[in-house]
């Protein structure tokens, strides 16, 4: 039971177990002494009520577990918790400037915006802003993102109707690019795969915050 009276319950996510198994592996291995570890959101049917809090990171895993009919539990952001944790042995980036990249995702959860620049200054990171931060973000990867280049409105008008996320590779790329031009910093800190995954494709460099914090990120000598 944590703070709050709840029983905490994680979810990990899918995508970013896949993507990144070495910080996966280590959040886990954290987080399963203080709470289950569950399934996939999608397809875990143990019983929860309102009574339990689910712990998650992944903006689809939130928005599957709010949509949940029954068993629909209390739901937290993982960096939020996080923060309330004495015992994390928190890496230390100092000199490490980066971007944060919020979701457009997270426009209505102000509680990520700020758990997130929270963790980044645990860890001694500098954070240069965007213009376009926290509810003023229109960027999610390859879910959503709204162009402002002439050529890339032309672009996207040669595929009506059709999501971003089915576009052409090369058409995805172009796109993407045009978010990694508006970056100063070498890196951006993401919290969300997709975004994670569009600014690779614009040719930029991202690094998600959770392998950040798990230590399994290596900078490189270009920073």
């Amino acid at each position: 039971m944590d703070q709050t009276g709840h029983t905490p319950v994680y979810f990990p996510s899918c995508n970013f177990t896949a993507a990144s198994p070495a910080a996966a592996k280590k959040l886990r291995g954290y987080l399963s002494g203080k709470m289950p570890v569950a399934g996939c959101c999608r397809t875990d049917k143990r019983p929860l009520t309102q009574a339990d809090t689910a712990i998650y990171f992944c903006q689809a895993c939130r928005e599957t577990l709010e949509a949940r009919q029954e068993n629909r539990p209390a739901v937290e952001n993982l960096f939020v918790y996080m923060e309330r944790q004495g015992d994390f042995p928190w890496p230390d980036y100092a000199g490490l400037t980066v971007h944060v990249q919020d979701c457009w995702r997270d426009r209505q959860h102000p509680e990520v915006f700020r758990a997130v620049r929270a963790a980044l200054a645990k860890m001694h990171v500098q954070v240069v802003e965007l213009a376009e931060n926290r509810e003023r973000s229109t960027f999610c990867g390859s879910l959503h993102f709204e162009p402002q280049k002439p050529e890339n409105q032309a672009l996207l008008a040669q595929y009506p109707g059709t999501p971003l996320y089915q576009l052409p590779q090369e058409a995805q790329a172009a796109l993407m690019r045009e978010q990694v031009e508006k970056y100063t910093c070498p890196l951006a800190v993401t919290y969300c795969n997709r975004c994670t995954a569009g600014i690779a494709a614009g040719g930029g460099r991202a690094v998600h915050l959770v392998e950040l914090m798990m230590g399994t990120y290596s900078p490189g000598v270009a920073l």
